[in-house]
């Protein structure tokens, strides 16, 4: 579900459901999401070097990101709740499913890689 400009604009907190209930997660401000971005990538170019990605691929974050939401889960939650970091852990896992927790740290790549979605956009205007 895309947020809305006066979402964006107002800094709303995105909506996600864990354990069937709702939960606010503030977006992070520019050197916070920098950060947190930053360990995103380290996790991501410590996966092994084996799986069938370049940097070439369009859809290669996406790729990348399925990866690491099957072979490693506890590191999903660890970055999840680095961004929610308001959001209760202990109680969250304790309710949650792993397929919300997939939706959640989706939506949280989402907001926290806004410039990328714009990337294709960028490269076809480019390179027609």
């Amino acid at each position: 579900m895309e947020r809305t400009e006066e979402e964006k604009v107002a800094r709303a907190p995105l909506m996600v459901k864990l354990g069937g209930k709702e939960y606010g997660i503030a977006p992070l401000v520019i050197r916070d999401a920098r950060i947190w971005r930053q360990k995103v990538v380290d996790v991501m170019t410590s996966l092994p070097p084996n799986i069938d990605v370049t940097s070439d691929t369009p859809d290669a974050f996406d790729a990348l990101l399925k990866v690491l939401l099957v072979t490693m889960q506890d590191t999903v939650l660890d970055l999840f709740f680095a961004y929610a970091k308001d959001l209760d852990r202990k109680e969250i896992e304790g309710i949650a499913t792993e397929e919300e927790l997939a939706e959640a740290f989706s939506r949280v790549v989402e907001i926290a890689f806004p410039l990328a979605r714009s990337l294709p956009m960028v490269r076809e205007k480019l390179f027609r």
